[in-house]
């Protein structure tokens, strides 16, 4: 049985300030928490709301950064996941250490960084039954039901033994370096965070009948096997629900 919280805003700055909420009542209780953090636009819009207002409220000490995908190219390219949070958020927030930024590199050879940063996981993050467990994943969902950089067409990589491996866009053929399913189910929380219409579809599909679509989306699998899963949505992305 899935646990799953289901968390609804007017809009994506309310979402921001409750996803805030969410992380700062789990560091009250957890002494340090590992955040693989999505690309995208929802947390852009929760970096810039940090930025803005977080810089005294979080205690960016007990907060270490990692990805659960990153694109295979420089950091300085607009599609780049760190790239972007480096200009979103610890650029303008001075208080986080970089000792607590764990970033994919995505300049480097794809198999070879694979391999170092499944390395990295394993040696920082807690271990659960021999497979690294982030305190909490961000995760993203994308119009054809993907998640982290497994896509639908890919979906058997959910399952691999690996930690990390390469997805491949399927229109692109950009490379990206990913986790597996298997780190994001042995998550103690898996969130989701979907803003606008065109996420709607793919959410009602995903909450209200998942088994019709766990073969077809690679998010319809996201599943904690000992954790939770929440939803943190703005009316838009959950309108047909």
């Amino acid at each position: 049985m899935i646990k799953e919280e289901i968390c609804i805003y007017q809009n994506p700055v309310e979402l921001s300030k409750g996803f805030t909420g969410f992380l700062t009542k789990l560091m009250s209780v957890y002494p340090h928490v590992n955040l693989a953090l999505s690309g995208g636009n929802t947390p852009k819009v929760i970096f810039d709301y940090w930025a803005e207002h977080c810089k005294d409220e979080i205690d960016w000490k007990r907060l270490s950064f990692f990805w659960g995908d990153e694109r295979c190219v420089t950091p300085e390219n607009e599609m780049n996941n760190f790239g972007m949070t480096k200009d979103h958020l610890f650029d303008k927030v001075h208080e986080i250490p970089n000792n607590n930024i764990y970033r994919i590199h995505g300049e480097n050879e794809p198999e070879e960084e694979a391999h170092w940063y499944s390395k990295v996981l394993s040696n920082k993050l807690m271990q659960r039954n021999d497979v690294p467990s982030f305190e909490v994943v961000m995760l993203g969902l994308g119009d054809d039901g993907h998640t982290v950089s497994i896509f639908p067409h890919q979906i058997g990589l959910w399952d691999s033994k690996d930690i990390c491996l390469i997805g491949e866009h399927p229109e692109s053929g950009m490379q990206r370096v990913t986790i597996t399913g298997r780190v994001v189910n042995n998550a103690q929380y898996a969130v989701f965070l979907a803003t606008g219409k065109n996420k709607a579809e793919k959410v009602r599909d995903i909450i209200k009948n998942r088994q019709a679509f766990v073969d077809r989306y690679p998010a319809a699998r996201v599943n904690p096997k000992k954790g939770y899963l929440y939803w943190f949505l703005d009316e838009d992305a959950a309108s047909l629900l």
